[in-house]
């Protein structure tokens, strides 16, 4: 699954055609459940468990129509406009606050140059629609940047070393960590406190040790980060504040 599909059409139930809505179907291993959740700005998701019947789902859909609409119509009214070409972006993990300047060139490649905390963007298509692909571009180098070696730092001071280290724009999840002892973080780590970017490390790194939520996990965490119940739900929170030009999300760690 992962199509993008309608809202919903037709009859007094459709949405306004300026401010259309998404129902994204997701389909998750970790699922034991049909569930629905809203990933701003403008899409409501079906979490599918693997292997579930299209036609289950598309019940379940039918019957929670309702409240899908609901949802619809409360994320227009929360975020009216979508921004995808922002001229701040504020890297609260880092203290930086970045310029953002747009020219276009037609029939030229998209292309941007970061230099004296300004970021400038070249853009090729009509309507600056390659903006967000350059946006992801330049954050996740910046993620390589900064973020590789601040969890490096962190690993040093644990004694919990990863095999390797990962940069991406993840969707649903601020990092994860695999059996092999690779670390993957999400580049969109740059914009929320510094804080909340220590405490994911250190619920990562942790999993290299136990890679279940389970007892001796999170005393491991607890010892390395008393408050991380404070944090974890901080955290989780964060998915509301992200831009709209990045993959949006609504879980948190691994």
């Amino acid at each position: 699954m992962g199509a993008q599909l309608p809202l919903l059409s037709g009859g007094d139930t459709s949405l306004p055609d300026d401010a259309r809505v998404s129902l994204s179907i997701r389909e998750s291993l970790r699922a034991r459940h049909l569930i629905l959740q809203v990933l701003p700005p403008r899409t409501v998701e079906v979490v599918v468990p693997k292997g579930m019947q299209p036609h289950t789902v598309q019940s379940f859909v039918h019957d929670h129509r309702d409240w899908i609409r609901r949802a619809g119509l409360e994320l227009i009214d929360s975020y009216p406009e979508p921004d995808f070409r922002p001229s701040l972006i504020e890297l609260q993990a880092i203290d930086q606050s970045v310029a953002v300047n747009y020219r276009q060139e037609a029939g030229g490649k998209a292309h941007y140059r970061y230099d004296d905390g300004k970021l400038h963007l070249n853009c090729a298509e009509e309507g600056f629609a390659d903006a967000p692909q350059l946006l992801r571009r330049w954050l996740l180098k910046q993620g390589s940047a900064r973020l590789k070696p601040w969890l490096l730092s962190e690993a040093d001071r644990t004694g919990l070393i990863p095999s390797s280290i990962q940069m991406r724009l993840q969707k649903t999840r601020w990092g994860s960590c695999s059996s092999s002892g690779n670390i993957s973080l999400n580049a969109a780590l740059l914009l929320v406190a510094p804080e909340l970017v220590r405490y994911l490390f250190i619920h990562e790194l942790c999993h290299l040790r136990y890679l279940s939520h389970g007892k001796r996990y999170w005393q491991t965490v607890a010892r390395f980060e008393p408050e991380f119940r404070q944090l974890d739900r901080r955290l989780s929170d964060c998915w509301k504040q992200m831009p709209t030009w990045l993959p949006r999300g609504g879980s948190g760690a691994c």
